[in-house]
């Protein structure tokens, strides 16, 4: 009963994201110029969209939720990059370790949260994406190991890289772009 409401909340979402993301990213884009940013917050608009999902009534004006959301995150970003580049200019010695400090705080986080999906997993797929994702051996060679078929390697695999991305999903309201370059590195 939960796997047909998570497929059914998942298709509605699919559906939302399809019709709205390019007039939400057009939105974002008129108040911030820079595309990776603007990526970025149209990514957080709908990780907020996916995190609200049982507190909204989606079928009332859906379309009013996301151009909101969207402006306020967008305002909510030049009003940080100002404040920031006040902060900059007053101590330019900051600029550097605090970039650093920020990005070594953030792949230890990411690489937390990754761990805590892998422990999550049942001993057979914990096994199997280690020995793919982490350990670079290939599906053949991990179903030998474990003395099991190909076809079921392969679902393992599948299913524990599925499970991983959903429950980052669920953990972290926003990836930065950083944190999803290092997961595509685990997760392809």
């Amino acid at each position: 009963m939960t796997m047909l409401l998570n497929k059914a909340e998942l298709a509605a979402f699919d559906s939302i994201y399809s019709q709205y993301h390019q007039a939400v990213f057009l939105n974002i884009c008129k108040l911030v110029p820079q595309q990776e940013v603007a990526e970025d917050i149209l990514q957080e608009v709908f990780l907020a969209l996916w995190n609200n999902r049982r507190k909204l009534e989606l079928t009332n004006d859906v379309a009013r939720w996301l151009f909101v959301v969207s402006y306020n995150k967008s305002i909510q970003y030049l009003k940080n990059a100002a404040k920031e580049k006040t902060i900059l200019a007053t101590h330019p010695e900051q600029a550097v370790s605090t970039d650093d400090d920020n990005f070594a705080a953030m792949k230890e986080m990411q690489l937390h949260l990754i761990s805590d999906a892998i422990e999550q997993l049942s001993p057979r797929k914990k096994m199997i994406f280690r020995l793919c994702r982490l350990e670079g051996k290939s599906l053949q060679e991990a179903a030998s190991i474990l003395g099991i078929s190909h076809h079921t390697a392969k679902e393992y695999l599948k299913a524990s890289s599925s499970f991983i991305k959903t429950y980052i999903a669920t953990q972290q309201a926003s990836l930065p772009v950083a944190g999803l370059i290092l997961l595509g590195t685990y997760l392809h």
